[in-house]
């Protein structure tokens, strides 16, 4: 004979003292516990995924490169994944110094992205690479690319 109650939520066998448990009582509670706790482990609305717990804890990447003169530089980078978005910024600069003097304006700041990209960088198409600029003459009517200055110390983040 099962138990004389029942728990509230699961129906799980609750005996009284003159209860008589048999072995199928204690399987069958053990059956609806596996079904219960197997199908809360796999309702993806209450927990993520081991690829989404991995894209979530690993965001964006970072580094940095010197300067080297080039007009044009390929930075390969590390990055363990395909980067959608991220940024480019020269240390120890503004993200822009306007000469007005001489109508020109250095860009030391930068946005490359898979759908688009600021003046003078870009994203590859490995995503996990960016190509660079030093201008050397104005880009359009007075803006100057300037992400690979000789000497100069560049950041970037790289975003999933």
């Amino acid at each position: 004979m099962s138990s004389t109650n029942k728990t509230k939520n699961l129906g799980l066998n609750s005996w009284i003292g003159s209860d008589k448990p048999k072995r199928i009582d204690f399987n069958t509670d053990n059956e609806i516990i596996d079904q219960v706790v197997s199908g809360h482990n796999q309702d993806t609305s209450l927990h993520i995924s081991d690829d989404e717990r991995e894209r979530w804890n690993n965001y964006m990447f970072t580094g940095m490169y010197y300067g080297n003169g080039t007009t044009q530089r390929v930075i390969t980078t590390s990055c363990p994944f395909e980067a959608r978005i991220g940024f480019v910024f020269a240390n120890s600069r503004t993200m822009s110094i306007v000469r007005f003097s001489e109508s020109k304006n250095n860009n030391y700041f930068g946005i490359f992205g898979f759908l688009a990209n600021s003046l003078g960088i870009k994203l590859n198409d490995d995503c996990k690479s960016f190509t660079v600029n030093q201008s050397a003459s104005a880009m359009t009517s007075s803006e100057y690319a300037n992400f690979n200055e000789s000497g100069v110390a560049y950041h970037y983040v790289m975003f999933r």
